[in-house]
């Protein structure tokens, strides 16, 4: 059985992935390492981290990143985005998963579609799951 290391286990997606699966407390200790917490750019220079450590990385995206032209967070999840692509090119087992809105305390006053926690957490689990990398998956709500 893998151990992860998850970042951002306070609340949201973080903390259900860290329900879900078992964690220790350093980067150094896992195999897989979910790369879920948005702190400006912390989360490109984990990446980089966890690829020299060689572990299995699972980056949380967001489809904001298609849209940098909007806000800081897109430019910032498109950096993420630009070095999960980087990464992949060189043989790094690592895989960014763009979601849309979900629905967390952090979104509950935005009234548009969501997906649900359980939702983004299934998708997590079927990438794990594959016999091969994956580079990127987009997954946005229906409007």
């Amino acid at each position: 059985m893998d151990n992860f290391f998850i970042t951002g286990t306070r609340r949201g997606l973080g903390q259900a992935l860290s329900i879900l699966y078992d964690t220790v407390d350093t980067l150094e200790e896992c195999d897989v390492f979910i790369n879920c917490k948005h702190n400006g750019f912390e989360q490109v220079e984990l990446l980089y981290e966890a690829a020299k450590l060689k572990k299995r990385i699972i980056n949380i995206g967001s489809h904001a990143s298609d849209y940098t032209y909007l806000y800081r967070y897109g430019v910032e999840k498109k950096a993420l985005k630009e070095a999960n692509h980087q990464l992949f090119s060189d043989g790094v087992n690592t895989t960014i998963l763009n979601f849309g809105y979900i629905d967390t305390e952090s979104q509950k006053n935005k009234d548009i579609p969501k997906m649900s926690v359980d939702y983004c957490c299934g998708i997590i689990h079927w990438v794990l799951q594959q016999p091969h990398r994956i580079k990127d998956i987009t997954v946005c709500p229906k409007k």
